[in-house]
């Protein structure tokens, strides 16, 4: 059962196609998932969203993957190698 935590306000929406909520400072910030149905009710509901750009991270083993690549990291020491790396690519 949802308990309502605001009474119901009553907003119009601008010319621009804008509405001002006014659902307080503790919202602020916070990305929102807007459902539009088709009978004209509008649901939002606030959450964190990935980006189509990090979704892999998400899917099969990404995230298995990344933590791999990060323990090889802890390992495995940098080494400047940056004139071997360039010798090697103008001779390919």
């Amino acid at each position: 059962m949802t308990v309502i935590k605001q009474s119901p306000i009553i907003r119009n929406i601008d010319k621009t196609g804008h509405i001002s909520l006014a659902l307080g400072i503790e919202l602020a910030g916070t990305q929102m998932l807007v459902t539009r149905n088709e009978d004209g009710t509008i649901l939002l509901k606030p959450g964190k969203f990935i980006p189509d750009s990090e979704m892999w991270l998400y899917k099969g083993d990404g995230e298995k993957r990344l933590d791999e690549g990060l323990n090889w990291a802890k390992k495995n020491k940098r080494k400047d190698n940056s004139d071997e790396i360039m010798e090697k690519l103008k001779s390919a």
